[in-house]
């Protein structure tokens, strides 16, 4: 979907990518180690990624995985 107000990448997998790079600049101070940000940038984007409307699918995956890193752990309970 490319219009001028959201380019979303079309597959999960690009998604997941995009989140990555974002959590992992957001991550610098290492409260959330590499291999556990990777496994929960996955589990944010696979969450929502049967959401009929994928737009909102890399805001609402950072939005979970930035919990994550300030908590130190990949519970999106606690948030």
């Amino acid at each position: 979907m490319d219009n001028s107000f959201a380019q979303v990448p079309t597959g999960a997998e690009a998604i997941v990518a995009l989140v990555r790079r974002e959590a992992a600049e957001e991550s610098v101070d290492g409260r959330l180690p590499p291999p556990a940000l990777d496994r929960c940038v996955r589990e944010a984007v696979f969450a929502l990624w049967d959401s009929p409307i994928k737009t909102f699918v890399p805001l609402l995956a950072l939005r979970r995985v930035r919990c994550c890193i300030r908590t130190g752990t990949c519970d999106f309970g606690e948030c």
